[in-house]
């Protein structure tokens, strides 16, 4: 009987054990995207309207809530364009796109902890919402606002008698490409291949661009008429953007872009007429420079001949100045001789007579 008391405390301590580790190891975190379960895949993201009103409300935003064990942490990462707000825009506490993080953590206290996610970009982003060991991530992808800016695009330059392509695009305040906008293009010093100076384009919607992948979205391009040589100047207008919304940037509703058409065939002939000319100037200094070389070849023979006569005169002047040097030391020689014997005659006699001698 104690042997069947002492399985019963086992069996029972056993299964107590079992519980606890299958508590701590159930899955704690249960996702809810706007309500249902989290079904998103980067493939098919949850979509929003991008908040160009700058309201972060309901209708821009996705909420993501997130069920957990009571006192444990609940962390939403954001990634992308994707940001996360704890509350929706109200009259006093209004919630802008300046009020977004890209992570926030909560403490669970055993029911739903809720953020609400928005993007500014039709590119796909992600929240990534993490308790303890589990995770799960939540794909998100905006959809444009209305049109906030056009652009225009023009060739750098172009040349006389071809035809140039322009292009306009629409945005909208974030940055994101806008189909179906209509763009009024005005030509200053050209004309459309209609030879019309003002047309509307409609910039391509994703329906255009599937049906055509040469098409890129929220824009549309045109083609002139051959150009003449100036300056061509396009103005791009869309009347329907609207006034600029606090806090957001300040919508472009008109630009202009210029470019310059050149005349190639002149500028070739020009160029031509100056390389002749510089080749002309070429031969010109180099016959000059053959006429220096032969007066500089003449002068040098002119000195070289000078050179020689000097030598030959120096040298018939050393010359006699030799002959001049051995007839002198033959004349000083004859005198020394002379001298000393006329010294000694003198003294023959000096002494005979009893005179002062001369010395030598």
């Amino acid at each position: 009987m104690k042997t069947n008391k002492k399985i019963a405390l086992a069996t029972a301590a056993a299964l107590a054990i079992v519980g606890i580790s299958a508590s701590a190891h159930a899955a704690p975190l249960a996702v809810t995207v706007a309500g249902s379960a989290n079904t998103t895949t980067s493939a098919a993201p949850a979509t929003v309207a991008v908040p160009s009103s700058n309201v972060i409300d309901s209708g821009h935003s996705v909420a993501l809530a997130a069920t957990a064990d009571t006192n444990t942490v609940v962390t939403f990462t954001a990634s992308g364009s994707v940001k996360l707000v704890s509350a929706l825009n109200t009259t006093p506490a209004p919630v802008t796109t300046a009020s977004g993080v890209t992570s926030a953590s909560v403490t669970s206290q055993g029911t739903a902890v809720t953020e609400y996610a928005y993007t500014t970009s039709t590119s796909v982003g992600s929240v990534t919402i993490t308790n303890g060991a589990y995770s799960t991530i939540v794909y998100i992808q905006g959809t444009a606002g209305a049109a906030s800016n056009v652009a225009v695009l023009v060739p750098a330059s172009s040349a006389v008698n071809t035809a140039p392509t322009i292009s306009v695009s629409a945005t909208d305040v974030f940055g994101n490409a806008v189909g179906g906008e209509t763009v009024s293009v005005t030509l200053i010093g050209a004309t459309f291949s209609d030879l019309t100076v003002t047309k509307s384009l409609v910039t391509s919607t994703a329906a255009n661009v599937l049906a055509d992948n040469t098409l890129t979205l929220g824009s549309k391009s045109a083609t002139l008429a051959a150009v003449s040589a100036g300056t061509v100047t396009v103005v791009a207008t869309d009347t329907s953007i609207g006034s600029a919304v606090t806090g957001l940037p300040a919508p472009v509703k008109s630009i202009a872009a210029s470019f310059a058409v050149s005349d190639l065939n002149a500028s070739i002939s020009s160029l031509q007429s100056q390389v002749a000319g510089l080749s002309n100037t070429i031969a010109s200094l180099q016959s000059q420079l053959a006429s220096a070389n032969t007066a500089l070849s003449a002068e040098k023979a002119a000195h070289a001949s000078d050179s020689a006569t000097a030598t030959t005169a120096l040298n018939a002047e050393k010359t006699a100045h030799v002959a001049d040097n051995v007839t002198n030391t033959a004349a000083t020689a004859a005198v020394n001789k002379a001298y000393k014997a006329l010294i000694a005659k003198y003294n023959a006699l000096a002494k005979r007579f009893k005179q002062p001698q001369v010395t030598k």
